[in-house]
């Protein structure tokens, strides 16, 4: 709820409203708008700064309490943490989440120069599911205006709708990356449409959301998946991999996340043993190691301007918070990689930090043009995309690997290529 101070500058604002430039008066609005949805955190989940180095996150974070005001000038901020405290059709406790999470993180220790970060504290649950979504979306909406990435910490994993509200509300297209034991696409016919669980807010997500552009499915089980939904997101050119494909070729995830804007992540696509905490143990799993690497490689993607960290209950067993502290890791890897961000993309202005290598295949009307970074190595592929009204041929780069460029040496198109170019000319 605002404070006394807050309603007065809201009146204030009101009243010069006529006055203001559109552009800033949206912005403003928007302010007074998002701090009705949030609350400031209680004392005791952060640390005493007295007791904390100059380096540690703790003393860092420009935090949004009860003795403070929420933030409002973000420049120089990169990244802000919003906690959701929604887990009504999850029967648990993951809203206690986020403050469990916070506890770990803040000890962490900062390496990076000019870092900056803020914690905007909780949406707590609304009245309804749907008010808890409604205002998620708009904090969401905020922060992507202002060039923030929202850090989420849910909460369950249906979170990730609201998540997805939010950026539609400010981008044309969104390419989503979701990490998951199995494929949430299941229908309740006997549920309400209000209603969606961990298990249901894929089908909305995938057939509600026209500015959907991508879709990738990543660390799923087979034993735990019906195969018909496999089939559904195949065909609907979206790609879905098993765990075992991605361990076996761990840096392979890279250019999988380097094209998306949102990326979720269910806690129970770790391994039992790294993330005891999570709502849904598994035997298998990633290792935590895996799982940090993976967080680092969604940071350095230029593109992903949004993560969720969902389905984590802290009041399960978990010695010494174990899953708590992995959470906190993962994102402490993922906020080293934003702070290493390369924005590189091959183009005519840049040409010279890149090779280009043409490959033919033996069908003489078909080649595929693949470019590699000089800087660090990245791979991208160029996708055809047919303008029938002009009868021409234009391009889109996709990222790719290594292995796909050799993949077509061998006179064979990479299934990356062919899914891209079905989804871009369907």
């Amino acid at each position: 709820m605002a404070d006394a101070g807050a309603v007065v500058y809201k009146h204030t604002f009101l009243y010069l409203a006529p006055f203001i430039e559109k552009s800033t008066f949206k912005s403003i609005a928007a302010w007074f708008m998002i701090q009705d949805y949030l609350t400031p955190l209680p004392a005791k989940v952060l640390p005493n700064k007295n007791t904390l180095s100059a380096n540690q996150w703790g003393k860092i974070v420009t935090a949004y309490t009860a003795g403070s005001k929420l933030p409002t000038n973000f420049k120089g901020i990169k990244m802000a943490i919003v906690g959701v405290q929604e887990d009504r059709n999850g029967n648990s406790f993951c809203h206690l989440a986020p403050d469990a999470i916070r506890k770990e993180l803040y000890t962490f220790y900062n390496w990076e120069t000019n870092f900056k970060l803020a914690d905007l504290g909780n949406i707590t649950a609304g009245n309804t599911q749907k008010d808890t979504y409604f205002a998620l979306s708009k904090v969401v909406a905020h922060l992507l205006a202002q060039g923030v990435i929202p850090i989420i910490l849910g909460g369950t994993h249906d979170i990730t709708y609201a998540q997805m509200q939010g950026h539609a509300e400010v981008e044309q297209q969104t390419s989503v990356v979701v990490f998951d034991e199995k494929i949430d696409l299941f229908t309740h016919p006997s549920t309400p449409d209000n209603l969606l669980s961990a298990d249901t807010f894929l089908y909305p997500l995938l057939t509600q959301q026209p500015n959907l552009s991508g879709f990738t499915q990543i660390g799923y089980q087979r034993y735990l998946t019906d195969p018909e939904m496999v089939n559904t997101l195949e065909k609907l050119h979206f790609e879905c991999f098993t765990l075992g494909e991605i361990r076996d070729h761990i840096e392979d995830v890279e250019p999988l996340v380097r094209h998306a804007q949102l990326v979720s992540i269910d806690m129970s696509c770790i391994k039992l043993t790294d993330a005891p905490a999570a709502l849904a143990l598994s035997a298998n799993g990633f290792w935590s190691e895996e799982a940090c690497r993976i967080a680092r490689y969604i940071g350095l993607s230029d593109h992903v301007t949004s993560i969720g960290f969902y389905q984590f209950d802290p009041t399960q067993h978990d010695t010494r918070q174990l899953t708590a502290r992995l959470v906190a890791s993962m994102i402490w890897f993922f906020a080293e990689g934003v702070m290493n961000r390369k924005h590189e993309l091959p183009d005519e202005s840049n040409k010279r930090d890149y090779l280009k290598y043409i490959v033919n295949f033996k069908d003489p009307d078909h080649e595929i043009a693949f470019y590699k970074s000089k800087k660090t190595g990245r791979w991208w592929m160029n996708v055809p995309t047919i303008k029938t009204t002009a009868n021409k041929q234009t391009g889109v780069l996709t990222p790719c690997s290594y292995s796909d460029y050799e993949t077509a040496c061998n006179d064979i198109i990479p299934d990356r290529w062919m899914k891209a170019f079905l989804r871009l000319n369907n």
